[in-house]
């Protein structure tokens, strides 16, 4: 029974126009594109600048801004009103004021007359920009007093100078392609899987075909779990495609096991794919399905940390995400991709999963409905 079952559903998909074809190119597309669009680096920033100095040391400071490569210079202004209007315009999105006296004032040690103004409307790029602003100026602070030591030959300040030296473990060069393809890896598993066995139960419910499994003695454990199977075969298809585009397109390889990405994609989907089948159990319709289905993408998405980092959330939003089952996916995928994790250092991810998985699954077979019962 279970042969012919599971020979059903794969003939099912396959037969579908559409279904292959997105199975085939979502990862393809999403690993290509989704990497360089789907970046929190803050690039072209316009920039106007208040030049009341107008000498060679805050031609320097601009100068410094500018070759950084996350600025762009949009105008000189005469007056802080000027470039204010342009921000109130939405021209630019960062304001330089250098008072008078800059060079005087910095050679002198009487202060640092400079001012920033951040168009805080988007707010990530308003604080990142003003980051970006306040490196340059740390970085033209340091090239100007070590041209001056070197210069003079003694010290110029009594100040004593702290050196930093950064080291970034795991993402040693920052590189936000690498820290997001594992969490596209969750998104696109977690959408495929979710949103294919949503539609699954109520199209068969809108074309007919489930009376024809009512009335046959396939119990609903059964059911459940052959509608889930071939959703396992796709979830690997589209994790095994982004490993190899990550590696062949980009260079970067899992530090950890491969294994481990897969037993934690096994769990993923039974909780997705319970999810998805425990929708369609109580839809009426395919709109319906994708709505509820969609609205719990949305969710589970936006506070999974894949974006934001679940620590800087409320106490309340942080305890809602115990129950987010993308919350310990995505934790996994990206322990074991970036840091080479094993099962035992994130033990609290699997449980996490299959509890949730446990209870999704439960769930769907327990309300799936035959009308001989």
């Amino acid at each position: 029974m279970w042969k012919y079952l599971l020979e059903k559903e794969f003939k099912q998909f396959f037969r579908d126009p559409g279904l292959p074809k997105m199975a085939l190119m979502f990862p393809v597309l999403m690993m290509l594109v989704f990497p360089f669009a789907v970046s929190m680096e803050i690039r072209n920033i316009n920039l106007a600048v208040v030049d009341g100095s107008r000498c060679m040391e805050s031609s320097r400071l601009i100068e410094k801004c500018i070759s950084s490569g996350y600025f762009r210079l949009v105008e000189v202004c005469d007056s802080p009103d000027d470039a204010m209007r342009l921000m109130d315009d939405n021209d630019v999105d960062a304001i330089i004021t250098i008072g008078p006296g800059f060079a005087a004032d910095v050679a002198g040690g009487d202060g640092f007359p400079v001012g920033i103004k951040l168009n805080t409307v988007n707010g990530t790029r308003g604080s990142i920009g003003a980051q970006y602003l306040q490196a340059c100026i740390r970085m033209y602070l340091q090239e100007r007093n070590a041209g001056m030591d070197s210069g003079s030959g003694m010290a110029v300040s009594s100040v004593p100078v702290i050196n930093v030296s950064e080291k970034y473990y795991f993402n040693p060069y920052l590189d936000y392609k690498l820290f997001m393809i594992p969490a596209l890896i969750v998104i696109g598993i977690t959408m495929i899987t979710a949103f294919l066995p949503a539609l699954n139960i109520v199209s068969e419910k809108e074309t007919g075909t489930i009376e024809q499994i009512n009335v046959t003695p396939v119990s609903k454990t059964a059911f459940i779990v052959c509608k889930m199977i071939p959703y396992w075969a796709i979830a690997f298809f589209v994790l095994t495609a982004c490993l190899f585009i990550a590696w062949a397109v980009f260079g970067y390889t899992c530090r950890g096991n491969v294994l481990w990405l897969y037993f934690y994609t096994t769990l993923d989907i039974i909780v997705m794919a319970g999810l998805g089948l425990l929708i369609s159990n109580y839809s009426s319709n395919a709109q319906q399905a994708m709505f509820v289905i969609w609205f719990f993408a949305v969710i589970f998405m936006l506070m999974s940390g894949i974006f934001t980092p679940i620590a800087s959330m409320p106490d309340w939003a942080q305890a809602i995400t115990y129950f987010n089952p993308m919350r310990y996916y995505a934790d996994a995928m990206r322990s074991v991709y970036l840091k080479g994790a094993d099962p035992f250092e994130i033990w609290y991810d699997a449980a996490g999963l299959a509890a949730i998985g446990i209870a999704m699954v439960s769930w769907a077979i327990a309300s799936y409905r035959k009308s001989s019962d």
